[in-house]
């Protein structure tokens, strides 16, 4: 039997589904963000050890980690170096895994493959798809086999790991006493915006530094537009809607389905063949019978193994009635809320279905008539554009005014800083701003988010100059007052820790029994003070903004409260996840060190 057969035979397993689910570097990845080049390299990408990394798979866990990171701001060169980690992490784990015996059976392999819904096309394993995907990758079949084989031996060594650390119940009760302890303090803040205020700074200073840095100091680019906004808003008060036309749309909403969203619920049972299509029916039908005793939602978690809902309760979400199988719309249409279906029967899985919600808009008259009226204003604004678009070519903002009767607004001269908000909306910056000529011809129209059109024209242009020596004056004091506090407040800390150290804290204040979550000092602040003891009460703090906080403590207090059951076990979960981390971090660097990696 061929590789490919094997995969496809694992097709009758209903149980690796949730093995799948489970794995912390993920067997498949999105594959658009790079299949659409078809001639995959098949030269190595990386090292590690003695096992080449093909372009492949490098590609591969790109791709997956690109669409984690797809609604941020994080660049491809970061992403580059994350999925680079990853595959050294999951590389080093599947070796050491390899090192203790760990292995998958053939038939396994197989089914964590079949498995996989990115090759599953009307709920069969599509051999085509798999082989091109293959292709794409530059992956021959045993290739993908060997891939899927040392995530999984990863994954169950890293969840081996995590699993076998434990914590004392002595280190729990240390651990709450630490998070419930009381500190005391005395501290003086020095503010660096505020000492920067007092320096004094010498006219000659200022001018010595203009005469250097005359760069720094420059009147950016600024223009002034005419521009005009169009939104379906302008359009609106000329519209009128007939009775007529308001009934007929009340109609049309009252016999369609699409003013309907209704929530349900289901319990799944799959089964591969008749005998064991039997077995499922007869749970099916005791599962049944439990809903009239049992919470819906506690059933499917017990039950179903859809396990992408039954932690859910078994939520589907909502359907118009044309989103969900036909098999499931037929009887959920029959059914009101809170009620429970029959079992249904599809080709290979069982189902019961509950309706969880029902949400039936009814329009009022006006809701209705609202409704045209913003069709209408929308249809009117489309066909304004479009004339504007072929026959307005290089035509003034004025000619607009004389034919349509459109607003024209104006600006005084403004830099790109301080574009007006109902302009930055369009994107249009650039656009502004790089023009070099006025003119009677407008530019546009350009959309924003809203669904709204710009149209502007140059009125008056002033290029970037030079700032003098008095326009800069002031920018320039704030920068050399900034330098010469960032020294003085180093003297002003050095000469409050030496009065904290004497104990005169008439200049400080004061601040008792605060716990470690207190909101009334910053958060590094707070680790330092509850890092330190009473034998050496003293430090300084400083913030990611210059200030500086020179503090003494001065009280501990522990809590004498005992500890209830629940207390203790949270903390003894919060320390074995700490531990785990701490484990698998100290595992990371011993492989990493010992390993080669090119």
């Amino acid at each position: 039997m061929s590789a490919l057969q094997n995969i496809r035979t694992g097709l009758s397993s209903t149980g690796s589904s949730i093995i799948v689910a489970i794995l912390i570097f993920g067997l498949v990845a999105t594959f658009g963000g790079f299949l659409t080049d078809p001639s995959a390299p098949s030269s190595s990408a990386m090292k590690v050890n003695s096992k080449d990394i093909s372009f492949g798979e490098f590609n591969l866990e790109f791709s997956r980690l690109s669409s984690m990171f797809s609604d941020s701001d994080v660049s491809e060169e970061i992403i580059n170096e994350i999925t680079r980690n990853s595959i050294i992490s999951k590389e080093l784990l599947f070796q050491r895994a390899t090192e203790l015996n760990m292995d998958l059976s053939e038939e396994f392999l197989n089914k964590l493959i079949a498995s996989d819904s990115s090759f599953v096309i009307n709920g069969e394993f599509d051999t085509a798809l798999f082989s091109g995907y293959m292709a794409r990758l530059g992956f021959t079949i045993n290739d993908y086999r060997n891939l899927v084989k040392s995530k999984y031996l990863a994954n169950n060594l890293s969840d081996f790991i995590s699993r076998s650390e434990f914590s004392l119940e002595t280190d729990a009760l240390k651990f709450i006493r630490a998070t419930n302890q009381q500190r005391s303090l005395s501290f003086i803040k020095l503010d660096l915006e505020k000492i920067s205020k007092e320096e004094a700074i010498p006219e000659t200073d200022i001018l010595n530094f203009y005469q250097q840095n005359q760069f720094r100091f420059i009147d950016p680019k600024k223009v002034s537009l005419n521009y005009i906004v169009l939104t379906d808003e302008l359009f609106k008060k000329d519209i009128q809607v007939s009775e007529e036309e308001v009934l007929e749309e009340m109609t049309f909403l009252e016999n369609g389905t699409e003013n309907s969203q209704t929530r349900v619920s289901h319990i799944q049972l799959s089964f591969s063949n008749e005998e064991e299509k039997n077995e499922k029916f007869l749970i099916a039908s005791s599962i049944l019978e439990k809903t009239k005793d049992v919470a819906f939602e506690k059933l499917a978690e017990e039950f179903s193994d859809d396990f992408g809902s039954s932690t859910n309760g078994g939520d589907l979400g909502y359907t118009d009635g044309s989103i969900l199988p036909e098999e499931f719309e037929s009887e959920i249409i029959n059914l009101q809320v809170n009620e429970v279906s029959e079992v249904i029967e599809m080709s290979n899985s069982l189902h019961i279905l509950k309706i969880t919600e029902k949400n039936e808009q009814i329009f009022s008259k006006e809701d209705i008539k609202n409704q045209i009226i913003l069709t209408k204003s929308s249809e009117r604004l489309n066909q304004s554009l479009i004339e504007i678009e072929d026959n307005y070519f290089g035509e003034s903002l004025d000619k607009l005014f004389s034919d349509f009767s459109f607003s024209i607004k104006s600006t005084e001269l403004i830099s790109e800083n301080n574009l007006p908000n109902n302009l930055k909306s369009f994107n249009v910056s650039n656009e502004i701003f790089s023009q070099t000529d006025t003119g009677d011809q407008f530019f546009g129209p350009y959309e924003n988010e809203n669904g709204s059109f710009l149209l502007f024209e140059l009125k008056e242009i002033q290029e970037e100059s030079l700032l003098s020596q008095a326009e800069a004056t002031q920018e320039i004091k704030e920068i050399l007052q900034l330098e010469k506090a960032r020294k003085s407040i180093l003297e002003k800390s050095a000469t409050y820790e030496i009065k904290a150290q004497n104990n005169d804290l008439s200049e400080f204040n004061s601040y008792s029994l605060i716990k470690r979550d207190s909101s009334l000092l910053p958060n590094n602040l707070l680790t330092d003070l509850f890092s330190i003891d009473l034998v050496k009460p003293i430090f300084v703090s400083t913030q990611d903004n210059g200030d500086i906080y020179v503090v003494k403590l001065t009280k501990v207090k522990n809590s004498t409260n005992l500890a209830k059951r629940d207390e203790i076990n949270s903390a003894k979960e919060s320390l074995k996840t700490l531990n785990s981390r701490v484990y698998l971090d100290t595992i990371f660097k011993e492989l990493e060190e010992k390993a080669y990696i090119n």
